[in-house]
């Protein structure tokens, strides 16, 4: 995840403040510049491991804002409610490389409520920890070469593909009830509705009959076995749901020593209930192209 803080871990940051400051991105006006530029300065160096809360660079909130969304480690130096993107940036500095398929539940448990494992944690939380998910879900898929469709000047996204669409946000708000993530595929788009550690009904029910992935931490491989779950995940329209690989091997333990393993199949007659860890490949090989190979 991009951020232009200069003393960003993952080395990827802007040559120093001056840079970001003059981002276009930032857009700041040119009385803000030289009261910002010395604030940073002064007091936004490392980031430290028991952060410290420093003073808002300036008062303007919208610029404070814009300069969280440009330089998310900030959120370990200013005492704001962290984004889902900054979580998931800080995230990604802990385990030392980008999230993808194969450590996206590593990263899941480096933000996990009462035990974070942060090696720079932000000074306070994101509040809504079901956004931390979808973004955790989406950061896999623009690490796996379905990157995240921009917004227009009116909020609607620019359809491309492979790219995929956060429902969220902006103008897909409205339709935020049939699923979490939107990625464009023949001959009815993927809706992925992400979860965290419990499925429940609330997993049943998202697929609303339409073309629905399932993606989540789930740890109750209980949750998944039982003949009647099968079937009410294929009925509701669900092609695959994709699980820690630790959960995914449980039931099919299970299965296999109830002999219920043919019973674990979608409507294109492959495996309902997938590992993690091979969630990118899979949406990368159908994206824009055909459900049916999956």
């Amino acid at each position: 995840m991009k951020c232009l803080h200069p003393y960003c871990p993952n080395g990827q940051g802007a040559a120093s403040w001056d840079e970001v400051v003059d981002s276009p991105e930032l857009k700041a006006r040119k009385d803000d510049k030289p009261v910002l530029l010395a604030a940073l300065k002064a007091d936004f160096g490392a980031l430290t491991s028991v952060p410290v809360a420093k003073a808002l660079p300036v008062p303007n909130q919208a610029l404070v804002s814009r300069l969280l969304h440009l330089c998310p480690c900030l959120f370990n130096q200013i005492d704001v409610p962290a984004t889902a993107e900054a979580i998931v940036h800080l995230c990604e500095i802990t385990l030392g490389t980008t999230i993808n398929a194969s450590n996206v539940y590593d990263a899941f448990l480096v933000q996990y409520p009462k035990k974070e494992t942060f090696k720079f944690p932000p000074i306070e939380g994101c509040r809504i920890g079901g956004t931390v998910m979808e973004m955790l879900c989406s950061e896999v898929l623009e690490n796996e070469g379905v990157p995240r469709m921009p917004l227009d000047e009116d909020g609607w996204p620019v359809w491309r593909s492979p790219g995929h669409m956060l429902l969220n946000e902006s103008k897909m708000r409205a339709l935020q009830a049939l699923g979490d993530i939107l990625i464009p595929c023949a001959p009815t788009n993927l809706l992925i509705s992400v979860k965290t550690e419990a499925a429940r009904e609330r997993l049943l029910y998202s697929a609303n009959s339409i073309e629905g992935i399932g993606f989540g931490f789930f740890k109750e491989a209980k949750e998944f076995w039982t003949k009647s779950r099968m079937l009410l995940f294929k009925r509701m329209g669900f092609t695959a749901i994709y699980l820690p690989d630790t959960t995914h091997e449980a039931i099919f333990a299970k299965l296999k020593a109830d002999g219920d393993e043919v019973r674990a199949v979608n409507l294109n007659g492959t495996s309902l209930y997938r590992p993690l860890s091979i969630f990118g490949e899979d949406m990368r090989r159908v994206v824009g192209r055909s459900s049916f190979d999956l």
